[in-house]
């Protein structure tokens, strides 16, 4: 079994982030991303399992979602924006500081074209939640499927990474990582990208942020060294 990096952890009360950690373990994860977790961005609860702090962002417009990562980037390991107004997300997906576009499973909104050329030249993620399909049925089921899809799809033609979470709100709502890369293999991904979208393709978000949250950091390969360090 591979092991799985869950960065869409929803639930919001910071309580539950033992009850968390304990199912997590149990199914192999390595670590989760969990919104509710504010004190840091990055906390260690076990020698094999991380929780990290994640941000959504919300806003109608460029300028209302600028001025929520502006303030919350140093303090969040990951932010994300869900995939609504076009002017915001192809901002999003352009701004390095963005890591994930979550596809909204309530609305009729699937990445374009542009969106994933946009995010693929920034190292923006798409973000699939797999907990829309598993609470629906029939044909609302159907149609969130297909969405999915056909953004997978237009994900990956641009070469955009594609990342799998659970959208979990409570802990029974967490999945194994073999469980994850199944459904990654529904949505169209063969078994080795399936298992790439829940393991090493997470795991690189948070290992580039980690750098970025460093002191000194300025960008990509631009880093203030204090006196007497060499380079």
């Amino acid at each position: 079994m591979s092991v799985s990096f869950d960065l869409g952890v929803l639930a919001t009360d910071a309580t539950e982030i033992d009850a968390f950690s304990d199912m997590a373990s149990k199914l192999g994860l390595i670590g989760f991303a969990i919104i509710g977790l504010h004190s840091e961005p990055l906390k260690t609860i076990t020698e094999n399992l991380q929780v990290c702090n994640r941000i959504i962002l919300h806003g109608k417009s460029i300028n209302s979602v600028r001025s929520q990562i502006d303030k919350i980037r140093r303090k969040a390991m990951i932010v994300s924006v869900p995939l609504r107004s076009i002017d915001v997300i192809n901002w999003a997906a352009e701004d390095k500081r963005v890591d994930l576009l979550t596809v909204d499973s309530t609305l009729d909104n699937r990445l374009r074209d542009t969106t994933s050329r946009l995010a693929a030249a920034g190292n923006t993620y798409l973000e699939i939640q797999i907990a829309p399909l598993l609470k629906s049925s029939g044909l609302t089921r159907s149609k969130i499927l297909k969405s999915y899809r056909e953004s997978v799809s237009t994900a990956m033609d641009a070469g955009m990474g594609v990342v799998l979470t659970s959208g979990a709100i409570h802990p029974m709502g967490l999945r194994s990582s073999v469980a994850m890369a199944h459904i990654g293999i529904l949505l169209g991904m063969d078994r080795a990208y399936a298992d790439s979208a829940i393991g090493s393709l997470p795991w690189s978000i948070i290992e580039r942020n980690m750098k970025k949250l460093q002191p000194g950091f300025v960008s990509n390969g631009v880093e203030v060294l204090q006196k007497g360090e060499e380079k």
